[in-house]
């Protein structure tokens, strides 16, 4: 099954511990303080006004930062029942067939890819979901012209607000070599070509707490993505249902 990734459906529709750093958060090491913590629980949501209505989106979950390791749950308009999407190693687990399912009991609700099967315009089709979350953790690698905002307190703890212009060729190439590929589809996906404002928040261990980008899209449509992280080396839960629910569409 075509899976378009959430900011594409959308359009297409129209704390904890830490110690502090000394001399306060700095966006250009926030992103490799913050997968130092190697987990954390995030929330992504994503607004666009289509012809004048508001359209929103929005997932939540669990990722692994040092390694290929996730569990979402996504809220997308035009459909009434939530998806699930499981990432271990390079396979791709999701409900993606649960509405059928509940039609034809001889549907299997789940399926599996196996992304190093796919082809260079198949990965078009089926892009990297974890690339997407951690899209947002890289972004300040992007940022020059950055200027401090300042500070405000976010359930009970400080957070600093830096804001900045992105260059999205610059955070692909900050990036380890394993990740430029998905991180270069995930921000074509999800954000403007050129250079563009972005606000993030660090808290005083110079993690990243919050990155927010609002845009407009070359058609007028107006688009919002504001991702958080919290709960600092959660443990992420990669079960599955039985295999027997499962059907693998790796080509």
């Amino acid at each position: 099954m075509r899976r378009l990734p959430l900011l594409l459906v959308l359009l297409a529709l129209a704390g904890c511990g830490g110690g502090s750093s000394s001399s306060g958060p700095d966006p250009s090491t926030a992103r490799a303080t913050t997968a130092a913590e190697r987990s954390a629980q995030f929330t992504v949501l994503v607004d666009a006004v289509v012809g004048g209505s508001k359209v929103e989106t929005s997932e939540t979950g669990t990722i692994d930062f040092s390694g290929r390791r996730a569990h979402v749950y996504k809220l997308v308009a035009g459909s009434r029942i939530p998806q699930e999407v499981v990432v271990d190693g390079p396979f791709t687990f999701t409900n993606a067939n649960v509405e059928a399912a509940i039609e034809d009991p001889t549907v299997k609700p789940w399926t599996k890819l196996d992304t190093r099967r796919l082809s260079a315009k198949e990965r078009e089709s089926h892009p990297d979901e974890l690339a997407h979350v951690l899209a947002l953790l890289h972004l300040p690698d992007g940022m020059d012209r950055t200027t401090r905002v300042g500070d405000e307190t976010v359930a009970g703890e400080r957070v600093t607000q830096f804001r900045g212009v992105v260059r999205p060729a610059r955070v692909v190439a900050e990036a380890p070599p394993a990740l430029r590929r998905g991180l270069a589809q995930a921000l074509r996906n999800d954000y403007p070509a050129r250079p563009f404002l972005a606000s993030v928040w660090l808290d005083d261990a110079d993690r990243v707490r919050r990155v927010h980008v609002s845009y407009d899209t070359a058609g007028g449509t107006k688009v919002s993505l504001d991702g958080r992280f919290s709960e600092f080396g959660a443990k992420v839960d990669t079960r599955l249902p039985p295999a027997r629910s499962i059907a693998d569409i790796t080509p």
